[in-house]
C-alpha cells in the first residue's frame, strides 16, 4: 500500500480484518510520510527510506515524462524537468507523478509558473498544447532569449506576466512578426498583462497587444528602462488600470482609453509631463479617470 495518509486507527483495524487469513507468509508493505500512520499500521520497526539522489530522481522523471530516447529532442523541457526534480526533494512518488504528467499532456492545466530557470534560453514549443492555460508567469529566467510561436494557440490565456528576463526581446518572438494578422484573429485575448524589468525591450510588439485591444483591463509596465516608443500601441478601449513605473524613456500612453478608472505613473518624467493636470498634452485622454497618481501626487475625480 503506497503513500498512506489515513490516521484513523479504527478504519485501519477494520481494513486489517478484511485482509488477514490469506496464504501463509503473505506480507503487507505500507509506505507513508506520516509517523502516526507508521505507528498504527506497523507490526515491526519502521524502515526510514533515504531521499533519492538527484541523478536517480532525474532519470526516473525522464523515464515517465518521455518515451525512450525522446528527451534528447526536447532539451528545453529537460531543463524545466531538472528544476522540477530539484523541488521534489528526492521523493520517488512525487518524481514519478510529476514525470507522468508531462507538461504537453496537461490539457486541463490553468496556471503555469516558470521561475528561476537561469539556463533556459527558449521555451518549449509544446506549450501550445496547454489549451486550457489561463495564467502564464515567466520570471527570473535571465538567459531566456525569445518566446515560442506556440503562444498564439493559448486562446484561453487571460493573464500574462513576464518579469526579470534580462536577455528577452519580445520583438524577436519566434515567427510572430510574420503572423501578426493570425495572432490578431485567432490568438489570446488578455485581461491582464504585466511586464517588469526587461532591459532589452525597446518597443511593445504588435503580437502582444493586438488581439487584446478590446479586452485588456489591467496593464503594468515597470523597470523597462529602454522602452522608448509606443508605435505598436493600439486603441486599448477596455483598459481600466494601467500602471507605468520607472520607464524613463517612454514617450506616450495608449490611445483611446475610454474605460480608464485608475492611472499610476512613477519615475517616468516624459509621461508625467504629458499628463500634468490641465496643461499636459495627454491630460484630456486621462481626465475621466476617477483616480490618478503622478510621481506620488494623487489626483481624484473631485479635483478634475
Amino acid at each position: 500500500m503506497d503513500n498512506v495518509w489515513n490516521e484513523d486507527n479504527i478504519k485501519w483495524v477494520e481494513f486489517k480484518n478484511l485482509v488477514v487469513g490469506g496464504a501463509s507468509g503473505r506480507k503487507i508493505v505500507v509506505t507513508t510520510r506520516s509517523n502516526r500512520v507508521a505507528e498504527i499500521t506497523g507490526t515491526i520497526s519502521c524502515h526510514y527510506l533515504k531521499a533519492f539522489p538527484y541523478e536517480k530522481s532525474l532519470s526516473l522523471f525522464l523515464k515517465f515524462a518521455f518515451k525512450k530516447g525522446k528527451e534528447k529532442q526536447h532539451p528545453n523541457l529537460v531543463k524545466i524537468g531538472q528544476a522540477i526534480v530539484k523541488k521534489c526533494q528526492g521523493i520517488p512518488l512525487v518524481v514519478k507523478d510529476l514525470g507522468g504528467n508531462g507538461l504537453q499532456h496537461l490539457k486541463s492545466l490553468q496556471l503555469l509558473v516558470i521561475y528561476g530557470c537561469p539556463n533556459l534560453k527558449y521555451l518549449f514549443q509544446e506549450i501550445q498544447e496547454l489549451t486550457s492555460l489561463n495564467t502564464l508567469v515567466i520570471a527570473a529566467c535571465k538567459n531566456l532569449v525569445s518566446l515560442p510561436l506556440g503562444l498564439e494557440n493559448l486562446t484561453a490565456l487571460q493573464s500574462l506576466i513576464i518579469a526579470d528576463c534580462e536577455q528577452l526581446n519580445l520583438s524577436r518572438a519566434q515567427g510572430f512578426q510574420e503572423k501578426i494578422e493570425k495572432v490578431e484573429e485567432d490568438g489570446f485575448s488578455l485581461l491582464s498583462l504585466g511586464i517588469v524589468n526587461l532591459p532589452k525591450l525597446g518597443a511593445l510588439p504588435q503580437w502582444l497587444l493586438r488581439g487584446s485591444a478590446n479586452t485588456l483591463k489591467n496593464l503594468t509596465i515597470a523597470e523597462c528602462v529602454n522602452l522608448t516608443t509606443s508605435v505598436e500601441w493600439h486603441n486599448l478601449t477596455s483598459l481600466e488600470k494601467p500602471a507605468i513605473i520607472h520607464c524613463p524613456q517612454l514617450l506616450s500612453l495608449p490611445n483611446n482609453m475610454q474605460r480608464l478608472k485608475q492611472l499610476k505613473i512613477e519615475y517616468c518624467p516624459l509621461l508625467s509631463q504629458r499628463c500634468q493636470q490641465g496643461t499636459g498634452v495627454d491630460w484630456l485622454n486621462i481626465v475621466h479617470a476617477s483616480f490618478i497618481v503622478l510621481d506620488g501626487n494623487a489626483i481624484s475625480a473631485n479635483d478634475n
